[in-house]
């Protein structure tokens, strides 16, 4: 089944469309290896893809590895940022509770 899927990252609104997009077409059981599989990145100016080719088992075993090694790093970027925020808000509060 293939999987094909765009998420806004900002409100449409603030006029910087930035978004993720991926996009999985289905190898019919295994029988199609040429199908696209990718991710895009994009922010109001700039736009990345990552192309995870499948056609062999080399390819296939690198986008693999790619994949895990990019869904591992984004997992760790969010969970610093989150405790980055955490500690600035913090330190906001404290900062208004004492004026």
């Amino acid at each position: 089944m293939a999987y094909l899927k765009r998420v806004f990252l900002n409100p449409i609104s603030e006029g910087a469309p930035s978004f993720i997009q991926a996009v999985a077409d289905d190898s019919d059981e295994g029988t199609y290896l040429l199908g696209n599989y990718l991710l895009i990145i994009a922010d109001c100016e700039r736009r990345i893809m990552l192309r995870f080719p499948l056609t062999s088992k080399k390819a296939r075993q690198q986008a693999r590895a790619k994949v895990d090694r990019f869904a591992a790093v984004v997992n760790e970027f969010r969970e610093h940022v989150i405790k980055e925020l955490e500690s600035i808000n913090n330190a906001e509060s404290a900062s208004t509770r004492k004026t």
